[in-house]
């Protein structure tokens, strides 16, 4: 067991660690599953001292989240004494996700997707003040792409971004979005007063911006965007959207996961984005200047 776990559950839990188990790593948080001594287990999410978001931020919204969506319970939150990083501790909520659920049969596409809308809605209805989280500007999404990609991938995209920059600069349409809603970030308890619940998690990239930004995010992830599957999130979502907005912020959100999957050197993951960015120039050619797949040749 790594010392920072441990000192993790002493400092803010009082309980000892007995055993844990990696989940998830990232370049600055890991999740962990964790036996405590007094017979629980948790889930412990540590931050590096060097992310932009750490374990107080996140713990902020999931407290502003309770009682609007379902979200695992905060049992710790703060500094690991002794360290420089910080840890969120929560409830164990098991190993069910969604994602998993659709894969055991329990539950079809469709009804996972208009779970997804239902949340997406239910989330969107959380008071971004209470969250304490700043708004992102739209520039900044723009200027993480540029940083990554060569001047002919955002010369291809230039059409969409066109269309964003100013819709997604409205202050008075912000919500509180999730940043990554997908059926595995969707956690459904088998056991106790929660079980069947589906339970929202991992709230890393939530923030203030335009409820279609947020949504299309989930249709991209999802690879929800045909307009049959499109349907089953947003009829279950039930507001109104700019659908021109949408579409827009899904064709953007495509190079952003396909720029992901390159970096990574996954190359499945690269062949799976490379196409379905195929497939978004063919569907809105208006929003790419070159309605052609991209790989890692048009990078830097």
């Amino acid at each position: 067991m790594e010392p920072v776990i441990a000192r993790a559950c002493s400092g803010l839990l009082s309980v000892g660690a007995v055993s844990s188990q990696r989940l998830k790593a990232g370049s600055r948080s890991a999740v962990y599953r964790v036996a405590l001594a007094d017979g629980r287990r948790v889930i412990v999410k540590v931050f590096s001292d060097t992310a932009s978001r750490n374990a107080i931020s996140e713990g902020r919204v999931i407290e502003a989240a309770a009682g609007i969506v379902p979200v695992p319970a905060v049992l710790g939150c703060g500094l690991v004494p002794g360290h420089p990083a910080t840890a969120l501790v929560t409830a164990d909520l098991g190993d069910l996700t969604l994602d998993g659920a659709i894969k055991a049969g329990r539950i079809t596409r469709r009804q996972a997707l208009e779970h997804l809308g239902i949340l997406l809605a239910r989330f969107h209805q959380i008071p971004g003040r209470r969250a304490g989280l700043p708004v992102r500007p739209f520039a900044e999404h723009v200027a993480w792409l540029t940083r990554r990609c060569s001047r002919e991938v955002m010369g291809r995209l230039e059409p969409a971004l066109d269309a964003m920059a100013d819709p997604c600069a409205e202050q008075d349409r912000m919500v509180l979005g999730h940043g990554d809603l997908h059926g595995d970030n969707i956690v459904i308890p088998e056991h106790g007063p929660d079980a069947g619940l589906l339970h929202v998690i991992d709230f890393a990239q939530t923030t203030l911006c335009v409820p279609e930004f947020d949504v299309a995010q989930t249709l991209t992830v999802t690879s929800a965007v045909e307009p049959e599957e499109r349907q089953y999130v947003t009829a279950a979502y039930g507001r109104s959207l700019d659908e021109a907005l949408v579409e827009a912020s899904v064709a953007f959100h495509t190079v952003r996961c396909w720029t992901h999957a390159v970096e990574s050197g996954d190359e499945p993951s690269r062949a799976r984005w490379a196409a379905q960015l195929h497939r978004a120039a063919e569907r809105t050619p208006h929003l790419f200047r070159t309605p052609a797949p991209m790989d890692e040749r048009s990078r830097r």
